[in-house]
């Protein structure tokens, strides 16, 4: 043992040789304390910022992690005993480990429980506790992935053994990000939205460079082509109902690994209700576990995450979706882009400036259209959406989409490319009536009938 007199160390003096102990450990496994001993010394000594064992000696976390490494070996025990680096500390920990069950289950005088968080009290045991705690967290500096990947499977034995509040209590303190999102509780795939909340509990479930503006409430189309195609041969009875749910999910995936925070947290964030969110979840998660195929789905979603992070030109989804929460195809516009067409003559779904709002913003923020704002506020305001949901249905149908409708359709893509041009401008304003695109009210118009390319049979039209 070293104490420490203002800048300089000194031995204890303590006469280990009266410990009959210290006599039967292991000399490898004496080797291990002592270097674990001179790393502790080092990060308590003050002034000390140069590196040990890779690591730098000034890490703020290196005690917060340690603490609740040393807590998850105990309390997951014995399943964290491969981290016990010999016989010898494994009978230590099994030793200290039973005792302490053995003292839990006595009552004491006054009827409470022990001490949950007493250290050992004997120095070999918690020598080989602290050992086992530093295997697992490594001694790689910048291993957060890995330190992760043996973290979690503890942390979740030890939850599922203890009180709620024991993982709550170290899931407040004060560790490095890799370690909090270890501990946060996982439920088929997303941080469990039940439990005790905190600050912690926000953390991206992956260190990356986009974010969660980055993310659109429907995975887009052209990503799930690119990053499913091993994955979605492998579904049953594939439809679109399904596929919708799927791009609804990952859309979920990718805003937890990018701002972190539970289901519904997520969903709040990226405009998608909650009972919406639950329902798709529903079913994906029935559709992947009864063949397997969460792994594939994390692959995927993976590689999607992986696309945005070497990404230059990310598009700022949340931006969009802010800018565009009021606005409106103004009726200037909205003539232009009926000029020259035949009356549809669909009676009370015949294609409407809503209408064309609705479509315009569903492919502008890549969101679902029976959630734009322009549906939002008919339900708060207590009237009907089935009138402007049958329009926006008629044109959205493929059969329907010939003639006029499929020249309005052309019409409002081109329309919906100006806006989102628009919106990702740095000088867009947030002012409702800013995004009108006078540009386009008068250049657009490459949407008139005598300037627009009219459009080629095997052309992809939106809103589908």
């Amino acid at each position: 043992m070293t104490k420490f007199h203002g800048n300089r160390a000194a031995h204890c003096a303590a006469r280990l040789d009266h410990d009959h102990r210290a006599e039967l450990v292991p000399e490898a496994d004496l080797s291990l304390l002592l270097a674990l001993q001179r790393r502790i010394d080092q990060r308590l000594m003050p002034g000390r910022s140069d590196a040990v064992g890779g690591q730098s000696a000034s890490d703020p976390y290196f005690f917060p992690n340690l603490i609740v490494a040393a807590h998850l070996i105990r309390l997951s025990w014995p399943d964290g005993a491969r981290y016990a680096s010999s016989t010898w500390m494994t009978d230590l920990i099994d030793r200290y480990v039973s005792s302490t069950v053995a003292r839990r289950r006595t009552p004491q005088p006054d009827g409470r429980n022990p001490i949950t968080w007493g250290a050992p009290e004997d120095p070999a045991e918690c020598a080989a506790v602290l050992v086992a705690a530093e295997s697992l967290l490594g001694h790689e500096e910048r291993d957060d992935a890995g330190m992760a990947d043996r973290v979690r499977p503890l942390a979740a034995s030890a939850f599922s053994r203890h009180p709620a509040n024991i993982g709550a209590s170290l899931r407040r303190m004060d560790v490095s990000s890799s370690m909090a999102r270890a501990l946060l509780c996982h439920d088929q795939g997303f941080y469990r939205a039940g439990g005790h909340r905190h600050a912690r509990q926000s953390l991206p479930s992956r260190e990356g460079h986009f974010r969660i503006e980055h993310v659109p409430a429907l995975l887009p189309h052209e990503w799930l082509s690119a990053h499913f195609g091993d994955l979605l041969p492998l579904w049953v009875h594939l439809t679109d109902w399904k596929v919708r749910h799927l791009r609804r999910v990952s859309a979920l995936k990718l805003a937890e690994m990018s701002g972190g925070g539970t289901w519904p947290d997520c969903a709040k964030t990226l405009g998608i209700p909650w009972n919406t969110a639950q329902q798709s979840l529903k079913v994906i998660r029935q559709e992947l576990h009864s063949r397997d195929l969460w792994p594939g789905f994390e692959r995927s979603v993976e590689s999607v995450a992986s696309q945005l992070d070497r990404g230059t030109d990310r598009v700022q989804y949340g931006r969009r979706r802010e800018l565009l929460s009021s606005w409106q195809v103004p009726a200037d516009d909205w003539a232009e882009l009926c000029r020259g067409l035949q009356p549809f003559r669909q009676g009370i779904t015949s294609p409407t400036r809503d209408t064309a709002t609705v479509l315009i913003w569903t492919r502008v923020t890549q969101g679902d259209h029976l959630h734009s704002p322009t549906l939002g506020a008919l339900r708060e305001a207590g009237c009907s959406t089935q009138q402007l949901v049958g329009s926006i249905n008629q044109l959205r149908t493929p059969a329907n989409r010939q003639g006029g409708k499929r020249e309005l359709l052309h019409r409002l893509e081109t329309y919906s490319d100006l806006l989102s041009a628009a919106c990702d401008r740095p000088a867009a304003a947030l002012q409702t009536g800013s995004l009108e695109t006078q540009a386009a009210a008068a250049h657009l118009l490459d949407v008139h009938p005598s300037r627009c390319a009219q459009p080629d049979a095997t052309r992809n039209l939106p809103f589908c």
